[in-house]
């Protein structure tokens, strides 16, 4: 088995490369760095705000049987600036649609027609309780999350239409301890009203660890979901 990893230079990538590492398994991490050193994994330098670079992705060297299956972690997503949506510009815009959208639909697409249905098991989508309401000064990653979910299950019908047994998740797993809350908790009050919340979420302890959602991951694929649909909280 293999399981490709974007966004695996920090935060939950990261804890999940390290995860499958030592469970012997082998990782290929997809971002734009990389600190992992381990005979069985393999970086793939990639800015995901760069069309061109997502043009010139090429994973066809892990298309080998010994491989299979292949597993795809579409893990990389940004929140953009913290703001109301008449302050934000088009950069903003752009950047949290291509890493959060389009680079995560591609990839699905691109791992499919690469390694083929039969040898593709599982695409795990990761998404973010913001996809199912708003959040003011957050729209863009809203409503990008919105669209993970959508896509995953269209893609999903697909899937089932041509008969095939790829499994598609989108899997939203909380409110978890990485940069991401370091910019939200740093954001001004002014221009984010809901900044106190995630302040006293982390002076609490109530933030998961990127390990805690590591594993967390990996027992929910060791368990039976097919008949559950495709949108998950962990």
């Amino acid at each position: 088995m293999i399981n490709i990893i974007t966004g695996s230079s920090r935060g939950v990538g990261k804890a999940l490369a390290n995860h499958f590492l030592e469970k012997g398994e082998k990782v290929v991490g997809i971002s734009r760095q990389n600190e992992i050193e381990h005979p069985n994994f393999t970086f793939v330098k990639c800015d995901f705000t760069e069309k061109q670079q997502l043009y010139d992705l090429d994973l066809s060297v892990f298309a080998d049987p010994e491989n299979y299956p292949v597993r795809l972690f579409n893990n990389a997503g940004i929140i953009g600036e913290i703001k109301r949506s008449h302050e934000l510009t088009l950069t903003h815009y752009t950047d949290v649609a291509m890493v959060n959208i389009v680079a995560t639909q591609f990839l699905c697409s691109y791992t499919l027609q690469t390694f083929g249905f039969d040898n593709v098991d599982t695409i795990v989508n990761i998404s973010s309780g913001a996809g199912e309401r708003p959040v003011p000064s957050w729209a863009a990653y809203c409503a990008s999350k919105a669209a993970v979910n959508l896509f995953s299950e269209t893609l999903k019908a697909e899937i089932e239409e041509l008969g095939k047994s790829t499994k598609i998740y989108s899997i939203a797993p909380g409110v978890v301890d990485t940069n991401m809350q370091v910019a939200i908790r740093n954001s001004s009050p002014k221009d984010f009203s809901g900044q106190q919340n995630f302040i006293d979420l982390k002076e609490n302890d109530e933030l998961r660890t990127p390990e805690e959602v590591a594993i967390l991951l990996d027992e929910f694929l060791r368990e039976d979901h097919t008949d559950l649909g495709v949108i998950h909280r962990i």
